[in-house]
């Protein structure tokens, strides 16, 4: 359990240091991101970019990975397929804002609800919510 809240602060900290690359980039300022990720002060801005989107792909399957692992070790059984739905639920509920926000020219509003979803499915939220969820499943066929 606790090497998932890691990986979450990890994420975080990849993600805010990009982030601030981007914007220095962006507005041709002097960076302040962090020189432990050696590669985000040579990369040029349309890569960290793209970038961006292949890590949310990866830290989502690191988190469901990691979070299939804890709910085996606490409670002895698979629980791949429904936290599969529940991912497979917030990723295409993202794909789907990100559509609706190019059909409709406000790809800015709609991102927000995508990035929300995606940044459920790399946190350790969905663990602290199916640990109870399944004890009260499993107290409730006793």
């Amino acid at each position: 359990m606790i090497g998932v809240i890691i990986l979450g602060f990890y994420r975080e900290f990849i993600f805010v240091h990009i982030n601030e690359q981007l914007f220095a980039l962006w507005y041709d300022e002097p960076s302040r991101a962090s020189d432990w990720i050696p590669f985000l002060k040579s990369t040029d801005y349309y890569t960290l970019y793209y970038a961006k989107w292949f890590l949310t792909v990866f830290f989502a399957a690191l988190f469901y990975v990691a979070i299939v692992g804890v709910l085996k070790v606490i409670f002895n059984a698979n629980y791949w397929k429904e936290l599969g739905v529940i991912y497979g639920v917030l990723t295409v509920g993202a794909i789907i804002a990100m559509g609706l926000g190019y059909v409709t020219n406000s790809v800015e509003d709609l991102y927000i609800i995508a990035r929300f979803l995606m940044g459920i499915a790399q946190s350790p939220l969905l663990l602290m919510i199916m640990i109870p969820g399944i004890m009260l499943r499993k107290s409730l066929r006793a």
